[in-house]
């Protein structure tokens, strides 16, 4: 990511039960779910241990995503533009437990990690969905966006 070969990074959510993951690699469920700690843990490996720089780090989760995908509201902070955004807490660390976790079926690769930076608040069309203090909004301003 630093050299700029990789432009953005996302996750495919794959969730499945616990029992579709007990078998060996080979015949188990492939993939994770892991997109309610994406960014943190994100933030945290690329920009808390490796230097990467804010510009680079919004670049590789919002803009860059964007572009490619043709979504002119999305991937910037600027007049005109959707008011999506997320405000990160750096040096924040916190273990993630099972109970934590918002899916259906509370498998991650993440529990028990020690993880070095919270999500504090995530911003959808200048409402809040999430923040630390209140969790989830029972409902935010989400839109299919038809390309």
């Amino acid at each position: 990511m630093q050299a700029g070969h990789i432009r953005f990074v996302t996750s495919d959510h794959s969730p499945c039960t616990p029992d579709l993951k007990e078998t060996d690699a080979m015949n188990a469920w492939g993939g994770i779910s892991g997109l309610q700690n994406d960014v943190d843990v994100l933030f945290d490996e690329a920009v808390q241990k490796r230097g990467m720089s804010y510009k680079h780090f919004a670049q590789i989760i919002a803009s860059n995503p964007a572009d490619l995908y043709n979504l002119d509201q999305k991937g910037r902070i600027s007049i005109g533009k959707d008011a999506d955004f997320v405000l990160i807490q750096p040096q924040s660390p916190y273990t993630l437990k099972a109970e934590d976790l918002e899916y259906r079926n509370k498998i991650s690769p993440y529990i028990g990690r020690e993880i070095g930076a919270q999500v504090y608040q995530t911003i959808l069309r200048g409402q809040t969905i999430y923040s630390k203090e209140t969790g989830v909004a029972a409902e935010f301003p989400g839109e299919f966006i038809k390309k």
